[in-house]
């Protein structure tokens, strides 16, 4: 048990180390948004960028935030703690995996102006698949030594007394769903029209998309923070139609073409050969809807007893 509890440790220690790095880039994004000089010919007003970096930080400090509060209940062997970094850990795989696909199938952009060789790109390209494979086989550690026998009952000898019926990968996605869908009245604020299933919507018809992405959101979040078995049911429709909405319009030839022509200020001509195998971020997105759909399914009996 000894070294099974040197691996925990371990573990708490290196999720603090990444939460405060976390916190600290949060911290410089949103001051850098704020402070730096932003171009008068930018597609969005300098409002709107700073709101939306503003936005950015504070999802990042909250993913800070939320790694030293797991690490914490680690040291003291709470049992929603060791569920809590299953889901970080599953966060980290697939952002792990997915950024080193992108990585490795997408062309780097080209600078004007700027000489660098084909190497030089390349061993830069190497650099960076090896971080994200890095976070990623550290998710892959986590959900194996987080999930076997042992460490169950390392942490169950200091379960509290009062234990929440609503499990706590249950709660996160709820809590996803509200404040995402609270989040969609940014995106009707943004100059970028709406996708769905392969479809740009602009003017009305944008906002009218991003009001029932709201609604939805919302409802279904409320729904399952409650427990109501209905909610669940609906959140997995919802979550396989975002996968299927996902890999339409990312698969669909021609569609940042598209994008490009409806707003030419937003999307600069300049950028569009640049944007090819758009599929692949479709099969990555899709890849991250799968896991709450699992996490819905894993849980269902807690639903059922509520």
């Amino acid at each position: 048990m000894r070294r099974r509890w040197i691996g925990i440790r371990a573990s708490a220690v290196l999720a603090i180390l990444g939460s405060v790095a976390t916190l600290l880039m949060a911290g410089m994004m949103t001051w850098g948004m704020f402070h730096a000089k932003l171009p008068r010919d930018a597609g969005m007003p300098p409002v709107a960028l700073k709101v939306m970096g503003a936005a950015m930080g504070a999802v990042s400090a909250g993913l800070g935030v939320w790694g030293i509060w797991t690490a914490v209940g680690i040291f003291r062997r709470r049992g929603w703690a060791r569920i809590s970094i299953l889901v970080f850990a599953a966060l980290l795989v697939f952002m792990g995996a997915g950024a080193l696909l992108a990585v490795l199938v997408m062309p780097f952009p080209v600078t004007p102006g700027v000489s660098v060789s084909a190497r030089a790109m390349e061993n830069v390209r190497w650099g960076i698949a090896g971080f994200y494979g890095a976070v990623g086989l550290i998710g892959v550690w986590w959900l194996i030594l987080f999930n076997r026998g042992a460490t169950k009952e390392y942490f169950a000898g200091r379960e509290p007394e009062s234990e929440s019926a609503r499990p706590l990968s249950v709660s996160i996605i709820g809590w996803y769903l509200v404040i995402g869908g609270a989040g969609s009245v940014l995106g009707a604020a943004v100059p970028v029209p709406a996708v769905l299933f392969g479809l740009l919507f602009t003017g009305w018809l944008k906002l009218a998309v991003c009001a029932a992405y709201i609604a939805v959101g919302i409802y279904l979040g409320i729904g399952l923070l409650r427990l109501r078995e209905q909610a669940r049911l609906w959140s997995i429709v919802y979550f396989c139609a975002l996968a299927a909405n996902t890999v339409v319009s990312l698969a669909r030839p021609g569609i940042m073409q598209q994008m490009q022509r409806a707003m030419p200020a937003f999307f600069p001509a300049a950028a569009m050969p640049q944007l090819e195998r758009m599929w692949v971020y479709g099969l990555i997105g899709a890849a991250a809807c799968a896991v709450p759909i699992w996490f819905l399914v894993r849980r269902r009996a807690a639903f059922r007893h509520a």
